[in-house]
């Protein structure tokens, strides 16, 4: 081979490659919307406005939870070295109460039936 093959070899080459990283690119594209449409297969569908009615409803539930209720937490004290009594410790202990309220706010949105069995 002499140069001037070597050259139109390289060129086209590289025009191969640049070919096959087009198409590379493509197949990538098209087996995530391939994964996405595969893992959306079996969810329920419902419309952007029910979905919007969820998320008022959990928005309304959380902004109107009592936050303030002292029943909820849970508090360590100690005494520090000044011998004075401080806060050591504070945990929430109101989620379930949370994940009921929004559980029984979002089934009023539903019509919520029993599933039946066929033995």
């Amino acid at each position: 081979m002499n140069k001037a093959d070597l050259i139109t070899k390289v060129a086209e080459l590289e025009a191969t490659l640049k070919a096959n990283e087009s198409a590379q690119t493509k197949l990538t594209s098209d087996l995530l919307e391939a994964q996405k449409q595969l893992e959306n297969i079996n969810k329920p569908k419902i419309t952007e406005k029910f979905a919007d009615s969820m998320y008022k409803t959990i928005d309304y539930v959380i902004n109107n939870f009592d936050f303030d209720d002292p029943d909820f937490y849970e508090v360590d004290f100690a005494i520090n070295y000044d011998n004075r009594l401080e806060l050591d410790n504070i945990r929430f202990e109101g989620q379930g109460r949370i994940i009921d309220e929004v559980s029984q706010e979002l089934e009023t949105l539903f019509n919520v039936v029993n599933e039946e069995t066929n033995d």
